[in-house]
């Protein structure tokens, strides 16, 4: 690849996009670093502009870290600036995802941290050129249709056992139901279904909440008031959680979980398919999925699936091996391009390659503890991870996507959500955020801002219409 150009030219760049910290006269606070493209997405031969702005006295001379899809290829000096400026152009054909990180020059710490902690005097941008061009690291085993197949014959094999009872909510006119269902290997699904009361028989859409990584957060939980508020823009509504938790439990129990049953649950060995985690957690879903079809006011045709990052990665592998599914919005979505490495890129949450013994670029910027890993247990990994990949899982799918990439996001890389999408048959539309790392309520003030109108508030809104069609 070639190298990003450094240039110091004296120049107005017509379009900034801000960034402010609440703390300190920092980097963040004291600097305006903006893209010629608010969104970060450059076309193959277009050209990238990075410009720095001073809104406050930042004496202190910089220096840029560059990253070429999660791996660090160089640092260069910029020194001080005083005035608005452009420090960085690049052109090239692609495809690449960068990431540059400033910091006062001589400040960059030995290992190359995977996040940036808010309270450090750095900040990161990203864009990526020509995203429609990235490739999967895996290839699809042979028989991952057959695989997937049997598995969903197995649970569907099973008898399905329901116990529901009524939950009150807040507002008027929608119903709310605590359900459990009985799935494969004992676990069940347990969440919310909420719906309009008085429904009429073939006339609502379903809409699916699928939850982020985690035990004993109030966001991997599921959430009656959280089902009746989609429920509220005409459909029939489901939440449930990743693991087959029950609802609204203590919070000793979610703790104990967290220790006990499901303590490391992502990091688990992926030596064997039948074995691992999250097979039971897509089996789940599914589960989920094919219960919630058979209420009697459901449309027939539209289902939508909502996620972030674990959800956004379990919405992909439903879309993938489910052809009912209609939309996918999510967000960050994770097990997205874990071969990325194949292709000497960063791989994505939840690292099993890296946490099986496989050294790949991520490899470096995790405390992953391998020590008691076989090569044997390596030469698995790489057999088995294939098949639980969401660049794999999603290939030829025919739903619909709008999916929100981080373009600093380096827990679910921007190179391997992309290089999933890529292989999507259906209609695909990637909003981006160039300040975005994994967690949007890290992004800094009043770039926020600009977030909340483009991407959060925009997603809201394609919801509403998807719900109206």
């Amino acid at each position: 690849m070639r190298k990003l150009s450094i240039i110091i030219i004296v120049t107005v760049i017509g379009l900034f996009l801000s960034l402010a910290s609440c703390q300190g006269a920092g980097i963040v606070a004291s600097l305006r670093i903006g893209l010629n493209h608010q969104d970060g997405q450059y076309a193959s031969g277009d050209t990238v502009i990075v410009s720095i702005n001073p809104v406050q006295e930042y004496p202190t001379p910089l220096e840029v870290a560059v990253f070429e899809n999660g791996v660090m290829t160089r640092r260069e000096k910029i020194g001080v600036v005083t005035s608005r400026r452009v420090v960085f152009t690049d052109v090239r054909t692609g495809p690449v995802a960068v990431m540059l990180e400033f910091r006062p020059e001589g400040t960059f710490p030995e290992k190359v941290p995977m996040n940036l902690n808010p309270s450090e005097d750095a900040i990161r941008i990203g864009y990526v050129i020509n995203g429609s061009a990235f490739e999967s690291g895996f290839r699809p085993p042979k028989d991952l249709k057959r695989y997937w197949e049997r598995q969903i014959l197995r649970l569907r094999a099973q008898k399905t056992t329901v116990r529901s009872k009524p939950v009150a909510i807040k507002g008027d006119g929608i119903e709310c139901f605590d359900v459990e269902v009985s799935a494969l290997d004992t676990v069940p699904v347990r969440g919310y279904v909420a719906r309009p009361k008085n429904a009429t028989k073939g006339s609502l859409p379903i809409i699916i909440q699928l939850h982020a990584a985690g035990v004993s957060g109030d966001w991997c939980k599921a959430h009656a008031q959280a089902a009746a508020d989609l429920a509220q823009g005409g459909a029939i509504a489901f939440d449930f959680n990743a693991h087959g938790m029950l609802n609204d439990a203590k919070d000793e129990y979610y703790k104990a979980l967290e220790s006990g049953r499901l303590k490391n649950y992502s990091y688990r060995p992926i030596t064997s398919r039948n074995s691992y985690y999250f097979r039971g957690m897509i089996l789940r879903a599914i589960r989920a999925l094919d219960y919630i079809t058979t209420d009697p006011v459901w449309d027939g045709k539209t289902i939508i699936l909502l996620g972030e990052s674990q959800g956004g990665a379990q919405a992909v592998a439903l879309a993938g091996l489910d052809d009912r599914v209609t939309d996918v919005v999510i967000n960050v979505p994770a097990m997205v391009g874990n071969g990325g490495y194949l292709l000497g890129r960063n791989d994505a949450w939840p690292w099993p390659m890296e946490y099986n013994g496989v050294v790949t670029p991520t490899s470096s910027m995790l405390d992953a503890n391998t020590e008691a890993i076989t090569r044997k247990n390596a030469r698995k990994a790489r057999k088995v991870a294939p098949y639980f990949d969401g660049a794999v899982l999603m290939r030829g799918s025919n739903a619909r996507f709008l999916v929100e990439i981080g373009l600093v996001d380096t827990t679910c890389p921007p190179s391997e959500v992309f290089s999933g999408l890529n292989g999507v048959a259906g209609e695909v539309k990637v909003i981006s955020s160039p300040y975005r790392n994994h967690w949007s309520a890290n992004i800094p003030e009043p770039y926020k801002a600009w977030w909340d109108e483009n991407i959060h508030n925009y997603r809201q809104e394609y919801i509403k219409k998807l719900l109206s069609l």
